[in-house]
């Protein structure tokens, strides 16, 4: 079972990772609100999707109140939808639920939609696609083609990794990735691992600013077949920054 951005099949194999408790998926809903974790919205089960945030839980009146899409034709196709499909990552977990449609709601004098509380929500879990955040002193980045014919690459900085996908953050005015486009030969540099020739699809794509003094483009993509000696530099790499990570953390406890 790999977990990916797109919705999973509605199987009797996913049972087992089925949550039917209202305060438990309450809880979890509050925790991604809290910690504003995307969440990418299907209009039904086809290919296209937004990019959402919760912006609020409220199990007393029974509902998700959710930034809306921007550009008219995303936000017509989620209030349009006879069923909506949420997707998101948080925490290593893949959360999926869904909802009958949607309803155009303001919320603290900006655009949002609301939509009912799911009464089921999945929650896919797997050790190897666990996604790390790359260091800022010695980031991971990323040579990736441009799309002008020349043999010519551009550098961008690596956001976080795991062995499913990567976020890189690039500056629209110089390089841009739309979201769908299928990259390869990109040459993935890890520090002290080495570098790694890949292919990937952008999934999805949102602009962020002034945070850390960061600004430009985040986009978020999957691994297209990534081979075997790829899959290992990755999983190294990723579990050597987690165990950098946690020995951080646990010298900061004890000061």
């Amino acid at each position: 079972m790999q977990l990916h951005p797109f919705p999973e099949p509605d199987t009797p194999e996913l049972e087992p990772y089925t949550l039917y408790g209202r305060p438990e998926i309450v809880s979890l809903l509050r925790r991604i609100t809290g910690d504003r974790t995307l969440v990418t919205v299907y209009p039904g089960r086809a290919g296209d999707f937004s990019v959402s945030m919760i912006l609020e839980t409220d199990p007393d009146r029974g509902r998700l109140v959710l930034d809306m899409p921007a550009g008219n034709e995303a936000r017509q196709r989620v209030l349009q939808a006879r069923e909506l499909v949420f997707v998101a990552f948080f925490e290593n977990i893949k959360v999926q639920f869904t909802a009958a449609g949607a309803r155009e709601r303001p919320f603290d004098g900006k655009p949002a939609f609301e939509v009912d509380l799911p009464e089921q929500m999945l929650r896919l879990q797997r050790r190897e696609f666990f996604r790390v955040r790359t260091p800022k002193l010695a980031p991971a980045s990323c040579l990736i083609p441009q799309a002008d014919g020349a043999s010519r690459y551009e550098s961008v900085r690596v956001v976080n990794l795991s062995v499913g996908g990567l976020a890189v953050l690039v500056h629209p005015h110089l390089f841009d990735l739309p979201p769908g486009e299928v990259v390869r030969n990109c040459f993935l540099d890890l520090p002290s691992v080495g570098p790694i020739n890949v292919a990937f699809r952008v999934v999805n794509v949102y602009d962020i600013g002034g945070g850390a003094g960061e600004w430009g483009r985040r986009c978020g993509c999957q691994f297209l077949d990534l081979d075997p000696q790829a899959r290992m530099m990755l999983q190294r790499y990723v579990n050597r920054v987690e165990g950098e990570q946690r020995k951080v953390a646990v010298e900061a406890k004890r000061e």
